[in-house]
């Protein structure tokens, strides 16, 4: 409880103080009223407004994109209520993978220090990835219904024990995304189970240990809700159901978070700051669960990828099902990228 009780404070602090960002609040209209004229570049000139990134929803500004130029000002243009279009692997994510989300499909490491378990490697191989959209074709603020795939493995090196593998959780699923530049929803199935790795168990038979193997296994129907009422900031719940059980496994899982991240493109290689925050609570524990706070540094690409590198603190249940009985508390360096 201690943990969940440091995340509400977290979650409230972070989310006051972005209500007070120098950052305008966003509304959604059909019509776009933006020309070159009212395009608000955050010092730049309208010259250098990359096309690609003209959004049909949006009066913000975009910074540029270096060594790219605008020389005819008809591209500043843009059309009232474009056309919804079926894209075969379209730019971006609707619903993107929450920051600080420790079980979302993404690749990235997190070098962690534990008081009890000491030093650790907590990986996560894989990726989401967007396949179908009818919407816009929109990078910003993308609009529309999208079919997206993902899958990863989340496993656990042992920095002290010649980097044995500890455990591994295997993920797969579909999500379904709808939204716009405001809000998003996205449902879908994902299966999730654990494994024990055989360095491990090899070890613990061989100090005459019996390792006993946790076959936790979800099938499970998720739905999440994120609202965007900054340009930067987006809070977000989601409800997670399990209709097939493993050992131990039950329903219900629920989870909720801030972010505080920039959509804009990286100019040159300065990047910018983030920060999030992600609770999740888990009916296995009575509801009890687990908290991660992340802040660092980050670069976005031209189609929305993003590259962060920061610090993480992660306290409560462990995020490897393989050790659900486990509570841990750790800090780390973490490098992260979503496609």
């Amino acid at each position: 409880m201690r943990d969940l009780f440091l995340g509400f404070l977290w979650f409230m602090l972070l989310t006051s103080s972005l209500l007070y960002a120098d950052e305008p609040f966003l509304n959604y209209s059909q019509k776009n009223h933006r020309t070159s004229h009212n395009i608000r570049l955050l010092g730049q000139t309208p010259e250098t407004l990359p096309p690609f990134w003209h959004d049909s929803h949006s009066e913000l500004s975009i910074p540029r994109l270096s060594a790219v130029a605008v020389s005819d000002p008809v591209t500043m243009q843009t059309r009232e209520n474009p056309p919804w279009t079926w894209q075969l692997f379209p730019a971006g994510l609707i619903y993107p993978s929450y920051l600080a989300g420790v079980n979302e499909s993404r690749l990235g490491g997190v070098w962690n220090h534990d008081e009890d378990l000491h030093w650790m490697w907590d990986i996560t191989l894989g990726g989401r990835a967007p396949v179908v959209r009818y919407g816009n074709r929109s990078v910003l603020y993308p609009e529309g219904f999208q079919l997206d795939l993902e899958g990863s493995v989340h496993l656990r090196l042992d920095l002290e024990n010649q980097m044995d593998m500890d455990a591994q959780d295997f993920r797969f699923g579909f999500p379904i995304s709808y939204g716009n530049k405001i809000w998003q929803v996205r449902t879908g199935y994902y299966h999730v189970s654990s494994h024990m790795g055989d360095e491990r168990i090899l070890r613990l038979q061989s100090q005459g240990i019996d390792p006993q193997r946790l076959n936790y296994v979800r099938e499970a129907l998720i739905l999440g809700f994120s609202y965007r009422f900054r340009p930067s900031v987006k809070l977000y719940a989601e409800i997670d159901y399990a209709f097939w059980l493993g050992e131990r496994t039950r329903p219900w899982h629920f989870q909720f978070g801030a972010e505080w991240s920039s959509l804009y493109p990286t100019n040159e290689f300065w990047g910018k700051p983030f920060a999030a925050v992600n609770v999740m609570l888990l009916q296995e524990h009575q509801y009890d669960g687990n908290i991660t706070l992340q802040a660092g540094w980050q670069w976005r690409g031209a189609r929305n990828q993003l590259f962060r590198l920061g610090v993480q603190y992660f306290g409560g249940v462990s995020e490897q099902y393989e050790h659900l009985a486990k509570r841990e508390h750790k800090i780390g360096i973490g490098l992260w990228y979503d496609f």
